[in-house]
């Protein structure tokens, strides 16, 4: 749910920054996600298609009513369901969940420790942007590349330059 609203607002040009920096956002969302886990005796009523099985059977197993527990008891047989199917069945949405989460989570992780190690920009390749290739004449006067530091000029590891291409543009001097 939470990445449906984050793709479809960030399609929608919505500013996303609220979902992401507030906590009570978090809290708000967490509510309205948890608010469609169980059913009331007043939609299971009126529409009792709409309710799924997961959240009826949520709603068997924490219901104190017994006549709404009733009520409920009658629709699962519709749907031929037993009522002590409803823990696994509630155990199986919980474990799908929380693989979501996971995945979530571990796409946010990513995402956070690429923006701060700059594992490469969007769709252009993964290399390292703060560097780039240098020309320049060693000891014995022959050309030779070595790969600097953008910011600073320092010589850097030749990874960080692997895939870019050997131009000389950014420092036309040919002394180190």
């Amino acid at each position: 749910m939470l990445l449906s609203i984050t793709v479809v607002g960030a399609l929608w040009g919505w500013d996303m920054s609220f979902w992401c920096s507030k906590p009570m956002a978090w809290a708000i969302l967490c509510l309205l996600f948890c608010s469609g886990c169980t059913t009331s005796e007043k939609t299971l009523a009126s529409n009792p298609a709409s309710v799924g099985d997961a959240a009826l059977c949520r709603s068997y197993l924490k219901t104190a009513d017994l006549q709404f527990q009733q009520a409920i008891v009658v629709e699962l047989y519709k749907r031929s369901i037993a009522p002590e199917q409803c823990k696994a069945i509630v155990d199986r949405q919980n474990r799908t969940v929380a693989v979501g989460i996971a995945a979530v989570a571990l796409g946010a992780a990513a995402i956070a420790v690429c923006s701060k190690n700059n594992c490469g920009g969007g769709g252009g390749g993964g290399y390292y942007q703060g560097a780039d290739w240098d020309a320049f004449y060693n000891q014995y006067g022959q050309i030779v590349w070595a790969c600097r530091e953008i910011a600073s000029g320092r010589f850097t590891y030749e990874n960080y330059c692997a895939g870019k291409a050997q131009t000389d543009w950014r420092w036309p001097s040919k002394s180190a």
